[in-house]
């Protein structure tokens, strides 16, 4: 119809493009090969000497070298030039048989017609007939070795490229998962931080409220059952509830990964001596206000320090906990490693590999996003738990 424009796949163009690139050079390295082969019979079936004894110098030998040489290259770039001009790539095999024998055996003729115009070219019919037929397959069998060739290039990179779009396809399927979670972690963060707590804390002003009307009353043994149940109530808020907020979005998440891990600190008991110190490469990070860690990742790097700081004061009975944070480059402008390191002055591992106990599964999660963790003894004895985690600068979300 007229008007109608056919839109042209970019992908398609590539290939075909990668495709003639690849048979031409197939091609040309096998016609190369022919015509020097082609060569060495001329010299074996007598042209050598047929050309020293006619020409009687150097110079006309080397011509009629030359030439046999240049008529059989040119012969093969024209047999290659003419079936990739009449389109053998975009046909099945068969046609790609007959394409390449009819253009052979047409750039055939004027091939021999010059072959013989060689004044040293033998004149033996057994030559003739075996130099044409060789040249024939052999302009066949090379371009069909090219489109071999390059059937297989083709074939290996689309199998790459699919590779490729399906670990794409798998990377943002993963992206879209970490991010549904991490909207229902503060969606229910929310709930249990704001709703659940305004509640039981009417209830409990509430039940505060009954306790007086039944101080007022007389009902002293029943305002101090209430008053209990009050108590219990807000042990309840204050432990529990902030407990499991805290589990399922760290408090100071959404600020940064210092402030979350400051603030996971600032929870340890009184008599437990704490302490952050954020290495050079980092704190650069955070004065020149570039895009932070994913929150993601920011999760992985928060849950593993508190199972660290947590192993340290079950296990290890420490009194002091030191945390060192830093952030390295890579080749990637936008892609670093952070890395963490977790002393403290408890027992510290008694064995060269101890159980990892919690860490395993933090290990786990550090391995999968191309990270790594570790634990030994630090040199004062104590414990040290140190991991690092690959991550890519963006935008808060």
């Amino acid at each position: 119809m007229a008007g109608l424009t056919v839109a042209r796949d970019p992908a398609h163009g590539s290939t075909q493009r990668e495709l003639r690139q690849v048979s031409l050079v197939v091609g040309a390295t096998n016609f190369t090969l022919y015509a020097l082969m082609a060569l060495g019979a001329w010299a074996a079936w007598g042209g050598l000497r047929e050309a020293v004894e006619h020409e009687r110098s150097a110079i006309g030998v080397v011509a009629d070298g030359t030439a046999i040489l240049l008529i059989n290259l040119a012969y093969g770039f024209v047999v290659l030039a003419g079936t990739l001009a009449l389109g053998v790539l975009t046909r099945g095999w068969t046609a790609r048989v007959l394409l390449s024998a009819g253009v052979a055996a047409v750039a055939s003729v004027p091939r021999m017609a010059a072959l013989v115009a060689v004044s040293s070219t033998p004149v033996d019919s057994r030559y003739i007939l075996g130099i044409g037929l060789l040249g024939f397959c052999s302009g066949v069998v090379g371009v069909l070795a090219a489109l071999v060739a390059a059937t297989l290039v083709e074939r290996a990179r689309s199998e790459a490229r699919q590779r490729e779009l399906e670990a794409t396809r798998a990377r943002q399927a993963v992206d879209a998962l970490q991010d549904e979670e991490i909207r229902v972690r503060r969606l229910v963060f929310d709930q249990l931080h704001g709703t659940l707590q305004y509640h039981l804390v009417a209830v409990t002003a509430g039940l505060d409220q009954l306790a007086e009307q039944l101080d007022a009353e007389g009902a002293l043994p029943r305002a101090a059952d209430v008053r209990r149940w009050a108590e219990a109530l807000e042990e309840i808020r204050e432990q529990d509830v902030r407990s499991l907020s805290h589990a399922v979005f760290p408090s100071g998440a959404d600020l940064g990964t210092e402030e979350a891990i400051q603030l996971l600190l600032h929870r340890l008991p009184p008599q437990v001596r704490t302490s952050i110190e954020l290495g050079p490469m980092y704190q650069q990070l955070i004065s020149r206000g570039s895009a932070r860690m994913p929150v993601a990742e920011r999760l992985v790097v928060i849950y593993t320090v508190e199972e660290a700081v947590s192993n340290a004061l079950r296990h290890g009975h420490a009194r002091s906990v030191h945390v060192r944070a830093d952030a390295e480059p890579t080749a990637d402008p936008d892609r670093w490693v952070f890395t963490t390191v977790v002393d403290d002055d408890g027992t510290g591992p008694t064995l060269p590999d101890p159980p990892l106990h919690g860490l395993h599964r933090h290990r786990e999660r550090l391995e999968h996003r191309g990270g790594s963790l570790e634990l030994g003894s630090n040199p004062e004895g104590g414990g040290r738990l140190t991991f690092r985690l690959p991550f890519t600068l963006a935008p808060d979300r």
